[in-house]
């Protein structure tokens, strides 16, 4: 596949990012239309927009091996549906006391910036002598930015790279091209020093794009950051990414964390961690789950997800943890069994989308390695419709069907306090403060 930056965009000003059709408001029973169908259109066509552009990033990586990644997870999650009590043992759901992570050498904490209500992330990055803003993606693994030779207008409209200014950097001219969506980027591959933070990796592959696609003109971001694993770069195949640079040359320890702020708290502020923790972050222990082996994302065994304490799933579910990502993306039937048991919700199948009551009481929880973590009522509103219906936050969708693949976007995300384990192969969470 060639895509990464663009699913994060997807996320931040999705409205641009998908051809939508023209076609009717969709009928959902006992919902009732408001009197300005405006509100009710821009929500849903939102949702299916990000849905799709999800749906686009995940299914464009052609060198995933589906039947083994299957396998995989058929093996893992075997192991997550025994006992509560069996799972430290058998899936690595234990509380860490990791070294590293307590280490204050190799690692930098920084602030991060809030998108546009919670949709993602960015961190400012000094490409050579040059600044740019950078979008977080652990669903991807290429790093990317304009070049300053490139005419579209979106890359009039940000940050470009100019490599004559640039004493460091080198040309590598390896070409590459991202797909997603109605949109696309393309260039060549150079490298340079990169700092983010207070790190600062050398000889960093990057891509420069000479064309870019009118959708990123209303970004805020200048180019995008994956931090996933090394397999998945499609622009230099297996390069490494940002971060494992930085951990191959000792600048950090083999992790990094995320606090995701949240909007509705009056903060665009969140923090990165990298080659560490920050502990003033979160309470309580960090309980890890391991990374399921073959395909390259960050994904882990979700145990359950329950609703007001009573458990939807019958088996186990692999889970992607994505920050480029906004929404809850899961399976259509375990989408109408989270719904279910959320009162007043409706299903419009039209746009196979859940409307819920905006003033919901309902608390949908996700276990994983054995601790509940909640999405409390105010984060299962994405978008209101009216001023008593609001979309859900949680969305079906196959994101690499037929493989009941859960992505756990912002929704989940900015609830809990978040740890991406690179050295051990794991996915850690604690209760954010």
């Amino acid at each position: 596949m060639k895509l990464g930056f663009l699913f994060i965009i997807s996320v931040i000003t999705i409205n641009s990012i998908c051809a939508y059709p023209n076609k009717q408001l969709p009928t959902i029973n006992l919902v009732k239309r408001v009197s300005v169908a405006t509100n009710y259109t821009n929500a849903i066509v939102k949702a299916v927009r990000m849905r799709q552009a999800a749906i686009n990033k995940y299914s464009n990586y052609p060198e995933l091996n589906l039947t083994s990644i299957s396998n995989e997870i058929s093996s893992v999650t075997a192991s997550a549906n025994k006992t509560l009590s069996d799972i430290a043992s058998n899936i690595n759901g234990t509380i860490s006391d990791n070294i590293l992570s307590k280490s204050t050498k190799g690692k930098c904490t920084f602030n991060i910036k809030n998108i546009q209500q919670d949709e993602a992330y960015y961190a400012e990055i000094i490409i050579g002598n040059q600044k740019f803003s950078c979008l977080l993606d652990t669903g991807s693994s290429n790093l990317w930015i304009p070049n300053k030779n490139c005419t579209s207008a979106s890359c009039q409209n940000h940050n470009s790279f100019e490599s004559s200014k640039s004493p460091t950097f080198k040309s590598e001219g390896n070409p590459w091209s991202i797909l997603y969506g109605s949109g696309s980027a393309s260039g060549v591959t150079g490298k340079d020093n990169i700092k983010i933070g207070q790190v600062t990796a050398e000889d960093q592959i990057f891509g420069l794009a000479d064309l870019v696609s009118d959708v990123f003109l209303p970004l805020e971001s200048d180019g995008n950051c994956g931090m996933a694993f090394d397999s998945l770069n499609t622009m230099d195949s297996g390069a490494p990414t940002l971060v494992s640079t930085l951990i191959n040359q000792n600048k950090i320890n083999p992790l990094f964390s995320f606090h995701c702020s949240h909007y509705l708290d009056f903060d665009d502020q969140g923090t990165l961690t990298l080659g560490g923790v920050d502990e003033s972050k979160f309470t309580g222990e960090i309980t890890y789950s391991p990374v399921i082996p073959g395909t390259g994302f960050w994904s882990i065994p979700l145990i359950d997800a329950l609703v007001n304490g009573e458990p939807t799933l019958n088996l186990a579910r692999p889970a992607i943890i994505d920050t480029g990502t906004t929404l809850l993306m899961i399976p259509p039937d375990d989408a109408a069994a989270i719904h279910k048991q959320i009162p007043g919700s409706e299903y419009d199948s039209q746009d196979s989308i859940y409307i819920i009551p905006c003033n919901t009481t309902a608390v949908v929880s996700l276990n994983f390695g054995g601790v509940e973590y909640n999405i409390p009522p105010r984060d299962l509103i994405f978008s209101p419709i009216s001023g008593t219906q609001c979309v859900s936050s949680i969305i079906p969708a196959y994101i690499l069907e037929p493989l009941p693949i859960w992505l756990c976007g912002q929704t989940f995300l900015k609830n809990v306090y978040s740890v991406f384990d690179v050295g051990n192969k794991q996915v850690g969470f604690a209760h954010s403060k």
